[in-house]
């Protein structure tokens, strides 16, 4: 059914003036956007009731498994409420391998460097709170209202663009958060939420949960897939493709190429099929009722906002040293926040929009801090030394960074000895001294 509701829209559009006279069209076209809306709350509030149902199916699945006596206990239901907002939305007990398997921060293994109850207290006080979620959610409708009023004033300046589109990176971090289930305190208002703001960031809420899933439960696991990662190659095996293969890779993985066209491959062309509705409703709205001019400068903002955001989740796992290991019996899900994911604190105005997602090591190893805590949460845990560990990352390592385009030699993972492998960059970048040490 939303595959037609863009057809329907520019149906509206295109009526005859002397229909719904009473009416401006404008006014018809937001009222099929309101409507959407609150179908997307009600089909959430649907999901909320169903998934209850298969919480209870969860439990009696681990029950029966543990009465065999080979697995330890569910770490998904440590407390109602992490079952309550973290089981319904994936199954988790299709087979044994998945359960013995799931990383969660109720396990903190490997964890002699850091005081795991201190960690654990420390999350567990910022956790979400309506009241400060609700102010958040406010200032950045603010922000992304400001934006587009700002691009169409002034028919698309570049300031105007720069400001939307920053604008739509701290909408697409709210989503992030809601499809997480931390940004509100109850598993339906999130649920919503996400549902709403898949049509204001160009992606789909059921795609994006699942591929976003699957890269928190396997982040530094080199035997799976990772499809979120920008940095797949050695050196080595680089140099054992095809020419045509190794300059594809070259031309397509040039920095100052990869960021732009890497943000508008996945916001605007992959999986059609699935992300369509969401990319083509709202700035079909924007035109009918802003003009063609700001609908275009929208779409560039967008371009914008997702170039940005590619070369930001590059610079959240591929800066220097990376957690790469060789299958998930080597893997730790505190080394994979604290190694594999960077610290990298912003100042005023850029931390506005980036919203606390710059404190990544923090949201990998409990996903459950909301963005608008987590800058607190790590201001907290500094004094008392909890990120000595951490992958702290300066302007100037960010910048150098930002041209890490492959691994150093052939080694992938990490060695015998423990030592980590390194991302380098592409000649002549290196020799401009443009990767990280």
């Amino acid at each position: 059914p939303w595959l037609g509701l863009p057809g329907l829209t520019l149906a509206l559009a295109r009526m005859p003036s002397n229909m719904f006279r009473a009416l401006p069209r404008a006014v018809i076209l937001w009222a099929v956007l309101a409507a959407l809306i609150l179908h997307c709350g009600l089909e959430a509030c649907w999901n909320d009731g169903q998934a209850d149902r298969r919480v209870a199916s969860h439990n009696n699945a681990f029950a029966a498994t543990l009465a065999v006596g080979n697995l330890r206990p569910c770490p998904l239901c440590t407390s109602a409420q992490h079952a309550r907002q973290r089981v319904p939305r994936i199954i988790r007990f299709e087979s044994t391998e998945k359960l013995t398997h799931v990383a969660v921060p109720g396990h903190l293994e490997n964890s002699d460097r850091e005081d795991k109850g201190e960690l654990k207290r420390l999350f567990a006080k910022h956790r979400a709170n309506n009241r400060e979620a609700l102010s958040s959610l406010a200032m950045t409708v603010l922000l992304w209202a400001g934006g587009l009023a700002s691009v169409h004033f002034s028919k698309g300046h570049w300031v105007a663009l720069l400001l939307l589109g920053l604008s739509m990176i701290r909408c697409f971090i709210v989503f992030h958060d809601a499809a997480h289930l931390s940004f509100f305190e109850d598993a339906s208002s999130n649920r919503w939420l996400a549902r709403v703001l898949q049509w204001f960031v160009n992606y789909n809420y059921v795609e994006w949960d699942e591929i976003h899933t699957n890269h928190h439960a396997h982040l530094g696991d080199d035997s799976v897939r990772d499809y979120s990662l920008t940095v797949y190659f050695s050196e080595r095996q680089l140099a054992e493709f095809p020419w045509p293969m190794r300059l594809a890779h070259r031309i397509i993985r040039d920095p100052l190429l990869f960021f732009p066209v890497g943000g508008f491959f996945v916001f605007f062309i992959n999986k059609p099929l699935i992300h369509g509705p969401q990319r083509v409703l709202l700035p079909l709205f924007v035109w009918c009722t802003l003009g063609w001019q700001t609908a275009t400068a929208y779409l560039r903002a967008a371009w914008v906002a997702g170039a940005l955001g590619v070369a930001a989740f590059h610079l959240q796992h591929h800066c220097n040293s990376p957690y790469r290991v060789p299958d998930k019996s080597s893997r730790s899900h505190l080394d994979a926040g604290m190694l594999g994911s960077t610290r990298m604190p912003l100042r005023f105005p850029l931390s506005l929009f980036s919203f606390g997602i710059e404190y990544h090591h923090i949201h990998h190893i409990d996903s459950r801090v909301p963005g608008y805590r987590l800058p607190r949460c790590d201001a907290e845990g500094l004094p008392r030394g909890l990120w000595k560990r951490a992958n702290t990352i300066t302007a100037g390592r960010a910048l150098r960074s930002l041209f890490h385009t492959q691994f150093e030699g052939s080694r992938r993972v990490r060695d015998a000895n423990g030592v980590e492998p390194r991302f380098v960059s592409f000649w002549p970048y290196s020799a401009l001294g443009l990767q990280d040490t």
